[in-house]
């Protein structure tokens, strides 16, 4: 991988790859009320979002992270592929999930080492926020198109959402840094142009959440 798979700040990456880092990451999801808020909203959800796409033989989870929804994907797929660039959350991930039916491997979702159109479906939650620029938003979303053969699920943190509305107020008012965001009609572009149909952009919550989980479809595929 080039420097690509460190898009987010150092601080940021040192944690998150850290064993410290990474069991306190898994433990927000069973300790902390909005952790569990979100994490119940996303399943809800990405069950309506299967039950649109059907049946698949694979999927790719980038970044899976210790794997908090691996269980849940593995019930709707034959092989389950588990990356991320952090080496401790696939290890972790791999500790607690075991190789049933599941591959694992290090990756970069800006740089995935994989063909195109190799795996049916393609998830990858709560990244796009942590891209600094807009071009590695977009190159985000453009690897995912590639990679998927069927449809891609996806989150991104809205431009026009309540939210970011606010903190562009604090960014006036109190020098706040501006949010890493995108535009709906800017992530239905560059779907078009790789070949896809957005079908779902729903937001995780209309309010105290600026993230909207998006389903799209590879145009031409069977549904």
């Amino acid at each position: 991988m080039t420097n690509l798979h460190a898009p987010m700040q150092q601080s940021k990456l040192q944690n998150y790859n850290s064993p410290r880092g990474a069991e306190a990451y898994k433990a927000d999801y069973g300790n902390k009320l909005h952790r569990k808020w979100s994490d119940k909203r996303e399943r809800a959800l990405l069950a309506g979002y299967f039950a649109e796409i059907g049946d698949v033989d694979s999927i790719l989870d980038l970044p899976c992270g210790h794997g908090r929804l691996a269980d849940f994907l593995k019930s709707r797929c034959k092989t389950l592929v588990e990356a991320d660039w952090s080496f401790t959350m696939v290890s972790l991930n791999r500790g607690d999930h075991g190789d049933d039916g599941r591959r694992y491997f290090r990756a970069s979702a800006l740089e995935v080492p994989l063909p195109d159109r190799s795996v049916d479906v393609v998830l990858s939650f709560r990244l796009s926020h942590h891209l600094e620029t807009q071009d590695l938003r977009e190159r985000h979303l453009r690897e995912l198109f590639r990679v998927a053969k069927k449809a891609v699920i996806v989150t991104w943190f809205s431009a026009t959402s309540l939210k970011n509305l606010l903190r562009q107020v604090r960014v006036v008012l109190a020098g706040k840094k501006p949010k890493n965001v995108l535009r709906n009609e800017r992530v239905r572009a560059v779907a078009a142009e790789c070949g896809y149909t957005q079908r779902r952009a729903r937001p995780l919550f209309r309010i105290g959440s600026g993230h909207v989980v998006g389903l799209f479809f590879r145009d031409g595929a069977a549904r």
